[in-house]
C-alpha cells in the first residue's frame, strides 16, 4: 500500500513540476516576444536617428565647404584692398610731386616774365 501511495505522490509531484515547467515556458515565450518587439522598435528608432545624424553631417560638411570658399574669397578681397590702398598712397605721392613741380615751373615762368 505504501508503494502505491509513494508512486501516487511521485506522480503528483511530477505533474506539478510539469505544470510549473509548461506555465513558466509560456511566460518565458511571452517575455521573449515582448523583448523582441522592443528590440525591433529600438532598432527602427536607431536607424531613424542614424539617418538624421548622417543628414546633419552632410549639411555640416557642405556648410564647412561654403565657409571655406567664403573665407578664401574674403582673403582675396583683403589682398586686393591692400594693393589698392598701396597704389592709392603711391598715386597721392606722385600727385604731390607733380604739384610741387608745377609750382616750380610757374615760379620759373613768373621770374622770366
Amino acid at each position: 500500500m505504501r508503494t502505491k501511495l509513494d508512486n501516487f505522490l511521485l506522480i503528483i509531484i511530477i505533474g506539478v513540476l510539469l505544470l510549473y515547467f509548461f506555465s513558466s515556458a509560456n511566460v518565458y515565450k511571452s517575455l521573449y516576444r515582448k523583448i523582441n518587439e522592443e528590440k525591433n522598435i529600438l532598432e527602427e528608432e536607431n536607424k531613424k536617428l542614424q539617418t538624421i545624424i548622417d543628414r546633419y553631417e552632410k549639411q555640416v560638411k557642405v556648410s564647412a565647404g561654403t565657409l571655406k570658399n567664403n573665407q578664401d574669397t574674403l582673403q582675396v578681397a583683403r589682398d586686393d584692398l591692400q594693393k589698392l590702398k598701396l597704389e592709392n598712397t603711391e598715386l597721392r605721392h606722385e600727385v604731390e610731386l607733380l604739384e610741387k613741380r608745377t609750382e616750380e615751373l610757374y615760379a620759373q615762368v613768373n621770374t622770366m616774365v
